[in-house]
């Protein structure tokens, strides 16, 4: 029970962090983040997903003992596939496949 009473004020202190996170020029690679993720959620859920991936930093470098690493907020490469991997990866997915067959 203490746990959900505590994110009463760990939620708000996040979001009031990301947002200044945000705005200011310190971090780039938060700034970067935030703005793929405003395009595709909007900016509020943009800015609680921000604060969610704080929270996770934070654990992780006291769970660690080591200092911030900004790796975590760098964009992740386009993944492209070839037809071949699609349709793998759509039977794994327990898709059935129907290819038509030009006469």
């Amino acid at each position: 029970m203490a746990c959900s009473l505590a994110g009463q004020y760990i939620k708000p202190l996040l979001v009031q962090i990301a947002n200044a996170i945000v705005r200011s020029n310190k971090h780039p690679e938060i700034k970067s983040r935030f703005n793929v993720l405003k395009k595709r959620r909007g900016y509020k859920k943009a800015i609680v997903a921000i604060a969610r991936q704080l929270l996770t930093a934070i654990y992780f470098m006291l769970y660690n003992h080591e200092p911030y690493q900004p790796k975590q907020f760098q964009n992740r490469p386009d993944r492209q596939m070839t037809v071949r991997e699609a349709i793998v990866f759509a039977k794994t997915r327990g898709l059935r496949l129907y290819c038509k067959t030009h006469n």
